[in-house]
């Protein structure tokens, strides 16, 4: 038999006792809860409203100014009921790009529909700016590096718009400027929106959260960088150069001769047995191939092992700097990637993308693109979407791909140094990111 303390009931037939502590609780709380709630809505002129209908209690004098007093206190109820009363209820949309390089600005569109039947009015809308605050964070452990990178992954570079009224079923929309910080496929901020009507006595905050995240591709590399700098950026574009100013032709067919045509080469089997001169035809194609590999495996620095007998904080410090060596190591690699594939591009010349421990089962949306593409911009949401992977995962993903190479030109974009035999004899350009 179930024990009655632990048994589950379903919704509205819970037993009488734990509904009437419930209520009970409800009723103890309720003051503390409108208390905080009132205190999170006032502004700087319900203080000085405040303020001022305490001063009218006169209580130096001992005559105080009732009259003062009730129309402070009559304005500061009824704006805040109002307040609450209209409060907005609105359906969030986006306009964005489908994707934006990493530490570049763009405009965020928001459309704001009011779904009641009575306007909104004195609105500021906006993105929220910074996360809410965790109040148990310090009793848990240390959060890692993906948690502090999300939680400062965005810059809000414009301020909020205000908005005078809403209509009912109107839509308004609204543009904000905002920057990522870091490569991967990041969920928008929030959209904040505040209500200051009546009289801006109050503020009532509405968080709307957006469920839509945007593609935030590698960071281009110039020459300032330390790629620039050494000198892979010149040899890399030294690369496709030679690609792109290769003559290739295909033979299209033979036909006669015509005065003033080009010839390239004679048909002189098909003249003898014609008994015309006839040539044959080659063209050049409109679009050249290559080919590049991005290896998401790193080597861990030698020096960087921490040994057995050192503290744990020590260690764990170690740790963590190994991990973050290793994660800055790969950005390089995928900026690389991303600077070579837009040059390639701009350069009219075709792209295959191979990123090892890229998945095969990708959704309806990548799917199509994956291990081709046909344009840059889904090139580039898949070096979003890269990962770091195992070295072993790496090697068999290369082998793969040096078993089937093509003779098309391929170059493979790494960090490390050490391969297995069959990938290091590939015939293909190794560009390394130290």
């Amino acid at each position: 038999m179930p024990d009655p303390l632990t048994q589950t009931h379903p919704a509205g037939t819970r037993p009488w006792w734990q509904r009437s502590l419930h209520i009970l609780a409800t009723v103890l709380v309720f003051p503390l809860r409108t208390a905080i709630a009132i205190r999170r809505s006032a502004t700087p002129a319900s203080i000085s409203m405040l303020l001022v209908g305490i001063i009218s209690l006169n209580i130096l004098w001992g005559y105080p100014w009732v009259g003062m007093f009730a129309a402070c206190a009559a304005t500061l109820g009824i704006s805040l009921l109002v307040n609450q009363i209209m409060q907005p209820r609105l359906q969030v949309d986006f306009s964005l790009p489908r994707c934006v390089e990493a530490g570049q600005m763009f405009h965020l569109r928001i459309h704001l529909k009011n779904q009641r039947h009575v306007p909104a009015l004195q609105l500021t809308a906006g993105v929220q700016a910074t996360r809410r605050k965790d109040l148990f964070r310090h009793f848990r452990r240390r959060s890692s590096k993906q948690a502090s990178d999300a939680s400062r992954s965005y810059q809000v570079l414009s301020d909020a718009t205000a908005i005078g009224m809403i209509s009912p079923r109107e839509t308004v929309t609204t543009d904000v400027a905002l920057c990522f910080t870091h490569r991967g496929v990041h969920p928008l901020p929030d959209v904040c929106v505040k209500s200051m009507f009546p009289f801006c006595l109050f503020e009532f905050t509405k968080r709307i959260p957006s469920h839509t995240t945007l593609p935030i591709t590698p960071r281009l590399l110039g020459q300032a960088d330390e790629a620039g700098s050494s000198g892979k950026l010149s040899d890399m574009s030294g690369w496709i150069r030679k690609i792109a100013a290769a003559e290739a032709y295909d033979y299209s067919g033979s036909r006669e001769y015509e005065t003033g045509m080009s010839v390239r080469r004679w048909d002189f089997a098909s003249w003898a047995r014609l008994g015309k001169p006839i040539v044959q035809e080659f063209q050049t194609p409109g679009v050249r191939m290559a080919y590049i590999l991005v290896d998401t495996a790193s080597d861990p620095p030698r020096s960087s092992h921490a040994s057995p007998a050192s503290p744990r904080s020590d260690r764990d410090s170690k740790s963590d700097d190994l991990a973050n060596k290793r994660e800055e190591t790969i950005e390089q690699v995928l900026s690389l990637a991303a600077t070579c594939l837009t040059e390639l591009w701009q350069r009219n010349v075709g792209v295959q993308l191979m990123i090892t421990g890229e998945s095969e089962d990708l959704d309806d949306d990548t799917h199509t693109f994956h291990k081709s593409a046909s344009d840059l911009e889904t090139t580039l949401i898949r070096l979003a979407m890269a990962k770091r992977t195992s070295t072993q995962q790496a090697d068999e993903d290369l082998a793969a791909f040096v078993e089937s190479m093509p003779q098309s030109p391929s170059m493979l974009i790494t960090s490390r140094e050490d391969f297995p035999a069959n990938i290091h004899n590939a015939a293909c350009k190794f560009m390394r990111v130290q």
